[in-house]
């Protein structure tokens, strides 16, 4: 799926720029959401976090497909002048973080400790601590503003 303006306003709204979109869990969800935050970096101007974001995206939708029974993910995103943030959160009662240490070998439990390394910043969101039935994940990657090649 790729994002298009149908037609180029004369100017795009200066940022910050907030997007939201829902996709069903399942195993396209990884590569949908990578291809809509990939889309919304280069149509936002931030074409040099399009790869990294696609990659942290990726990692994240698909730790709830796998991890959750949610029917639903929701992902966030605001585009700043210095940073991008991306959220994806998950519905699934009783969902928690999965964190569990990957060995060199596995060939998979690595999607947290990317998130780590690429990621500006990154954490966790739980409105409703009580309840834990909703929880987000984010992420940050800055730009660099000071023009430096």
């Amino acid at each position: 799926m790729t994002l298009a303006l149908v037609q180029r306003p004369p100017t795009l709204p200066q940022p910050p720029h907030s997007f939201r979109f829902d996709l069903v869990s399942g195993v396209t969800a990884p590569e949908i959401a990578r291809t809509v935050v990939a889309d919304l970096m280069n149509m936002t101007g931030n074409a040099e976090l399009a790869d990294t974001a696609r990659l942290l995206v990726s990692e994240l939708v698909t730790n709830v497909h796998l991890h959750t029974n949610t029917a639903v993910v929701r992902l966030d995103v605001a585009v700043h002048p210095a940073s991008v943030r991306v959220a994806v959160w998950d519905d699934a009662p009783g969902s928690r973080l999965l964190s569990l240490p990957a060995l060199l070998d596995d060939g998979s439990g690595r999607g947290l400790l990317l998130v780590e390394a690429l990621a500006s910043r990154w954490g966790v969101y739980r409105p409703n601590i009580n309840t834990r039935r909703r929880k987000g994940v984010w992420f940050a990657l800055d730009r660099d503003v000071s023009g430096a090649p």
